[in-house]
């Protein structure tokens, strides 16, 4: 991983956290995600807790996985007898309240990857805000824009949406900022009898996540993201780097090794 290799020589620990971890194996059946679709758009990165322990050029000082489903973090407890001599920590907790609950100096000196590949819409916006504030976490993740535009009424009406699926995008979002996908229809009639129209579909909704990370991360969000397609090039998943640290320097490091992991995928 090229963002280790950069970080090798320097003093402070580096962990690695993997929220949603799954069974952390790289075989196909890792991942765990109900719908096909989801996992041939997410095989790369399936197996993503195994594949940081098989980083050589600066190995993670420690990693902690933390899953909630019982069956999947005890096959992340057989990964860890398998890999005996390194440090890791497999939590059977939620991945929103364990990431919430860090703190600064948690770890003692450190800084960290985070590695966020939510089953749907589990990732919270207060969490994101969470990670935003310890600034020591480059944050990769993989945001569920499919999920979500699936939740969206066929009627082009915000007021239509479910009244579960409105609370559980408020929470993603952190507030019905959604909602601003839609908006007055240029030639109200003509088109779209209720006078409001999609904004790009699944672009607009990324665009309005992407908005919301500015707001918190600022120049730390990298502008340039991944969209991931299934067999049809239909949009799923848009995966998403923000940078930890905000110096200035640090920024314009991370940013540029992730844009070449985006660029080389």
């Amino acid at each position: 991983m090229l963002a280790e290799r950069a970080l090798k020589n320097q003093s402070f620990d580096l962990v690695y956290i993997d929220a949603f971890a799954g069974t952390g194996r790289i075989s196909p059946t890792s991942g765990c995600d109900a719908e096909a679709d989801a996992r041939e758009a997410r095989a790369f990165i399936m197996g993503s807790a195994e594949r940081a322990l098989l980083v050589e050029d600066r190995r993670f000082d420690r990693l902690v996985f933390v899953e909630a489903d019982s069956e999947r973090s005890a096959s992340l407890e057989e990964l860890k007898l398998e890999y005996a001599d390194r440090r890791i920590d497999v939590l059977n907790a939620d991945a929103n309240e364990f990431l919430r609950g860090l703190r600064r100096f948690e770890y003692g000196n450190w800084r960290g990857v985070l590695f966020v590949d939510p089953f749907g819409t589990q990732f919270d916006w207060s969490t994101a805000e969470k990670i935003a504030s310890l600034e020591r976490l480059d944050m990769w993740l993989l945001f569920p824009a499919s999920s979500i535009g699936r939740m969206l009424p066929r009627s082009r009406d915000p007021s239509d949406v479910e009244q579960g699926w409105e609370a559980r995008l408020n929470r993603v979002y952190g507030s019905d900022g959604w909602r601003n996908l839609y908006h007055p229809a240029a030639q109200f009639g003509l088109f779209d009898q209720s006078g409001t129209e999609r904004d790009a579909g699944v672009d607009g909704l990324v665009a309005i996540y992407k908005a919301q990370l500015r707001d918190v991360f600022g120049d730390r969000l990298l502008e340039q993201s991944l969209t991931l397609l299934n067999s049809r090039e239909s949009p799923l998943f848009e995966l998403i780097f923000c940078a930890g640290h905000p110096n200035p320097k640090a920024i314009r490091a991370a940013h540029g090794i992730a844009k070449h992991l985006i660029e080389t995928r």
